[in-house]
């Protein structure tokens, strides 16, 4: 779904009017009209969106939507990709994860949350 499109569709849902989300964010309306209709020369900012998703007062799963259907990362994956290129490991280990099934990945990330938890509680423990 276009960026757009899934503006559109969580503006409607939040019961706003185009012109309520532009004055909110001191957005020019036009500017705000040819975003939800996919007329832009490029696609918005994080920071744009940011913005839009606060005025919508937006769950962090909407930020998200709006995020990813405009082609942006949100800060911890933005973050996390920098630093997957600074170690090869990491890297690896991402594009390997990618390939796997949600409730794997899942599982996964319960586990290493388990052990940086676990970690965590030895070094409180040896002070």
């Amino acid at each position: 779904m276009t960026f757009g499109k899934t503006l559109q569709r969580i503006r409607r849902d939040k019961d706003m009017t185009q012109r309520e989300v532009a004055q909110a964010i001191e957005m020019d309306y036009s500017y705000f009209s040819r975003l939800e209709n996919d007329r832009f020369d490029s696609n918005p900012t994080r920071e744009t969106i940011d913005k839009i998703a606060e005025a919508l007062k937006c769950t962090e799963d909407e930020r998200r939507e709006l995020l990813a259907a405009a082609g942006r990362m949100d800060e911890e994956l933005e973050k996390a990709a920098r630093i997957a290129g600074e170690r090869p490991a990491l890297g690896k280990l991402f594009r390997a994860a990618v390939r796997l099934p949600l409730g794997r990945i899942e599982q996964l990330a319960d586990q290493v949350e388990a052990e940086i938890e676990e970690s965590r509680k030895q070094k409180l423990r040896r002070k």
